[in-house]
């Protein structure tokens, strides 16, 4: 099961649409790519994947 921090109420839409504006959905802070250059340092790829997998379903084909 894969397990991180948001905001309560926080959704899947929420976190693609700052990781595409490259804005860390943890800490507010610029990314590059899927790593945050913020106070975090976070790499944000596993969840981007998760996110995608849950908005687009199993068998729907992601673009990337």
């Amino acid at each position: 099961m894969t397990s991180f921090d948001t905001l309560p109420g926080e959704s899947n839409a929420n976190i693609i649409s700052s990781i595409i504006n490259l804005v860390c959905p943890q800490c507010g802070g610029r990314m590059f790519e899927f790593q945050c250059d913020g106070r975090c340092r976070r790499n944000w790829l596993a969840e981007w994947e998760w996110a995608n997998h849950a908005m687009t379903g199993a068998n729907t084909s992601v673009m990337r």
